[in-house]
């Protein structure tokens, strides 16, 4: 079916399409991070990575042009987009994928298969990638199945890749107590984050001119903010939203897309309104009469209360200081005891009061502080004060550094946090390793300060590898 107004704007195809269609791809900040997280993903010969996002940011997309950068001589690519099947049929499409001829039936067969190939392919070369988009579908015994595909590996590197591309809710799955190994394993993550207001704009630009437009079609500035405040960044919805703009004004014989348009076009495809019907009031007061008209009447309404007060006396009650004489005789005539007006001087006798600041001198019950000075005489003790073991042990420090070593190794840390990176070397700075997830339970086997002083834990994660956690993310028993 042919669509109404490719040949009245003068567009070889439609601009806005609801398909991810990589002939459109426009680099975002976002989706440029995304794929230089999966190259460098890859580079470091990892098993597991992770890019998530909202309904509509661009994930399925990003997944293809990802796939379509690497070069086919070097990598062996799979894409599974319906990953709503069992270990089995998983294996069967993998395979398929893999453009391997003669697939078996049974489970064994199927892995044995799989396995051969990507060993044979190693060997050849090359690199074998698997993506999976929404993932977020995966039952947790088949993501269970494909950790243990990951075990598929030479003794110094992973020989299968998996990216998976999900919504949030997947991050929600992996802090399952069943999912802790594949989670400490996704050694990658990204989160692509929707398009600001300029993208938004240049993103509109840039499909229309892929599309063919070279005439005067034109999405006024106040349009393209309605767009992005409606579709809140996400490229999915500003299609739709646009689509039906260009539907709108092509009825309307009309080259423009004005603020107009769009609002006719949210109201009529109920898209929700609250945040636009703000920015409309935000325009509003933009009008170059409303604002001196306001200051204006802030003038006459502040003139009217100062002629009021004026005219009644209160600004002589308030503001005028009276003679003491006259407060003197007030006083007189309203308590009869002038002598006793100065009785007020005795209320600075509470001055007196402020001696219960000798009440200060228990901070002397503070003295246990000064057990720390034994301290300053056994320098190589401080770091095991913070143990009751050494204070028991009257040994010299040689049996104190024993102590320290074995510290360590029978303490636990706990992950407080939704998610917490892990480092190959303590700091903020250092390359991240791993990511564990909130409830997570790791072995510590020593501790160390960053150059900001911040202290970081060193733990054991799967297979018997070692990284940094820092301690705002963890609590330690």
């Amino acid at each position: 079916m042919e669509i109404p107004y490719l040949e009245y704007f003068g567009f070889s195809e439609k601009p806005f399409g609801m398909s991810p269609d990589p002939a459109f791809y426009y680099e975002s900040t976002e989706h440029k991070k995304a794929v230089d997280y999966l190259t460098f993903f890859l580079s470091q010969k990892e098993g597991f990575a992770l890019i998530y996002g909202d309904v509509g940011s661009g994930k399925t997309t990003v997944s293809r042009i990802f796939i379509n950068s690497l070069p086919r001589e070097s990598y062996n690519t799979a894409l599974i987009l319906n990953p709503v099947t069992d270990d089995t049929e998983f294996m069967k499409e993998l395979l398929r994928e893999f453009y391997v001829q003669n697939i078996p039936d049974t489970n064994k067969e199927l892995y044995d298969t799989l396995r051969l190939f990507l060993l044979e392919e190693f060997r050849n070369g090359k690199e074998n990638v698997l993506v999976i988009d929404e993932a977020q579908l995966l039952s947790y015994e088949l993501l269970e199945f494909i950790r243990l595909l990951s075990n598929i590996e030479t003794d110094k590197q992973k020989i299968l890749h998996t990216v998976f591309f999900a919504q949030p809710e997947f991050l929600e799955k992996l802090k399952a107590q069943n999912m802790r190994h594949l989670a400490q394993r996704i050694t990658v993550t990204y989160g692509i984050e929707p398009l600001t207001l300029n993208e938004v704009k240049s993103y509109i630009n840039y499909r229309l001119y892929k599309a063919g437009s070279k005439g005067p079609l034109e999405f006024q500035d106040r349009a393209v903010r309605l767009i992005h405040i409606a579709s809140k960044g996400f490229p999915r919805l500003i299609n739709y939203i646009c689509d039906r703009c260009l539907l709108a004004i092509y009825a309307q014989s009309s080259h423009t897309v004005d603020g107009h348009v769009v609002s006719k076009v949210l109201l009529e495809e109920s898209i929700s309104l609250g945040s636009v019907k703000k920015q409309q009031d935000i325009q509003g007061l933009r009008s170059p009469y409303i604002v001196p008209a306001i200051v204006i009447l802030l003038i006459v309404i502040l003139g009217a209360i100062g002629y009021h007060f004026a005219s009644t006396g209160v600004f002589d009650r308030f503001f005028v200081k009276k003679p003491l004489s006259v407060q003197k005789d007030a006083a007189v005539a309203e308590t009869g005891l002038p002598v006793k007006e100065e009785a007020p001087a005795k209320t600075e006798t509470p001055v007196k009061a402020e001696t219960p600041v000798k009440a200060e001198i228990p901070v002397k019950a503070e003295v246990p502080v000064k057990t720390e000075t034994p301290a300053k005489n056994e320098k190589a003790q401080v770091p095991a004060a913070k143990t009751p073991e050494p204070k028991t042990t009257p040994e010299k420090p040689k049996v104190e550094g024993a102590a320290q070593k074995a510290e360590p190794l029978s303490k636990k840390a706990t992950v407080i946090k939704d998610a917490a990176n892990v480092r190959a070397v303590p700091g903020l700075e250092a390359p991240r390793i791993g990511m564990i997830f909130k409830g997570a339970t790791l072995n510590v086997v020593g501790e160390q300060s960053d150059r900001h002083n911040a202290k970081w834990y060193k733990v054991i994660l799967y297979e018997n590898r070692e990284g940094w956690i820092s301690e705002s993310v963890v609590t330690v028993k």
